[in-house]
């Protein structure tokens, strides 16, 4: 089966001036290829009419499907509508229903259905297009199929969640019934503890054994390799064996699969022997306790964070031995120790991480230069410390640490509670 081929296509002057980043691409790039299409491409084009014609001039013939985002606000700058209907020579119509869908979210929102010119305006749409009513929004998305083009072209709004809601309430049961698709997939094993080539060189042979349509990618970030496999269509014995055997090769090296992390990982093992966690940073400024909290339901174990950034709150709210800091210094294995025991205490719980380091760029020395990293975990009064030394990069740094504070963590639980 031929899979239709799909461009996606961003809007917005604040894209490519990099004012913001374009996750909208990335979301739609996942779930159109998760419900079948092949992604040729994805680009982003500046707000401007001449602009948008003439790029869809030159690939409504290429791609079975151009999705659009952007340009469908109320403001003068957004002129997305207006290009399409000039494109597809037609005019701007109210819709009624469009309009009804505006007037109860103003009303929602504002408490009036008090309309001003740019309210009603967006009830507009090109006379020849397919409506889709937005129910979270104020902008509709519109979708257009001509005989004469090869693609089917369709508008979305650029606010994340309208164009999220959009996708999923509207355009997948269209999908369905005007494509022959096949769901596909993939995937995501989260390792730690290697580098990329040694990752690489240790699975040599494993690799070398996969048929070509299976070869993995591997996706390097700070500290944490994501080794992705394609999954077939169609339930394969060898692909799970070929699973079975890199779960084999790399064991506890593997800290999460799939849609999860390694903090949904260590979440599992808290929950199931009821214990609570805090933190106790430095250097990470909260970095650790903001990627925990970001998991559903952390409010059942974590407890809370110290941010310790200054000696005098290491010593009064942790307990830190002020002759610790004078002998060995804030970046040492004592006062790293001291605050993991400290937060414990202050906080009541089971577990705490402590982090103590030189994020950067500048406050190096020689015998502790930028990126030297202290991490304890105390877990019922037994503290496990390790050192570590990374790059000059301060964001870098602290990614870093967070993600060697988790796996810490995961390798010392894994060595009590499995």
């Amino acid at each position: 089966m031929i899979k239709p081929t799909a461009l996606i296509i961003t809007i917005g002057d604040e894209i490519i001036i990099g004012q913001i980043t374009d996750t909208n691409s990335q979301w739609l790039a996942y779930h159109l290829y998760k419900d079948g299409f092949e992604i040729r491409k994805m680009i982003s084009i500046k707000d401007n009419a001449t602009e948008i014609i003439e790029t869809l001039d030159s690939v409504i013939n290429v791609f079975d499907l151009i999705v659009i985002t952007g340009g469908l606000g109320p403001t003068n700058d957004d002129i997305t509508k207006k290009s399409l209907a000039s494109y597809f020579n037609t005019k701007l119509v109210q819709n009624g229903d469009v309009l009804n869908d505006v007037k109860e979210m103003v009303m929602r929102r504002l408490g009036s259905i008090d309309l001003n010119k740019r309210n009603h305006d967006q009830s507009l749409v090109p006379e020849n297009c397919i409506v889709l009513r937005n129910s979270v929004g104020t902008a509709p998305g519109m979708l257009f199929k001509e005989s004469k083009h090869r693609a089917i072209t369709i508008s979305l709004p650029g606010v994340p969640h309208e164009m999220k809601w959009l996708y999923e309430n509207r355009l997948v049961p269209f999908f369905s019934k005007e494509f022959e698709l096949k769901p596909q997939s993939y995937d995501l094993f989260s390792i730690m503890g290697h580098s990329e080539s040694g990752l690489a060189h240790l699975l040599e042979s494993w690799e070398n054994n996969l048929p070509q349509e299976w070869k993995p990618a591997y996706l390097p970030s700070a500290g944490i390799i994501k080794l992705r496999l394609f999954r077939p269509t169609e339930q394969n014995y060898k692909y799970d064996k070929y699973v079975s055997q890199l779960k084999e090769i790399l064991g506890k090296s593997i800290v999460a699969v799939n849609e999860e992390s390694i903090q949904i990982t260590i979440s599992k093992i808290l929950k199931s022997n009821q214990l609570t966690i805090c933190t106790a940073e430095s250097c990470t400024g909260g970095n650790i306790a903001k990627s925990i909290t970001e998991i559903p339901g952390a409010s059942s174990y974590f407890r809370g964070s110290i941010i310790a950034y200054s000696n005098d709150i290491k010593t009064s709210l942790l307990n830190v031995d002020n002759d610790t800091l004078s002998i060995k210094g804030a970046v040492s294995q004592e006062t790293a120790e001291q605050m993991a025991k400290g937060a414990a205490e202050a906080l009541n719980c089971n577990i705490s991480i402590a982090t103590t380091g030189i994020a950067g760029p500048n406050g190096g020395t020689e015998t502790k230069p930028v990126g030297t990293i202290w991490i304890a975990i105390s877990i019922n009064g037994i503290i496990t410390s390790k050192q570590y030394t990374f790059g000059t990069l301060r964001s870098v740094n602290i990614e870093r640490s967070t993600n060697a504070a988790m796996l810490l963590l995961l390798s010392t639980l894994q060595c009590i509670y499995e």
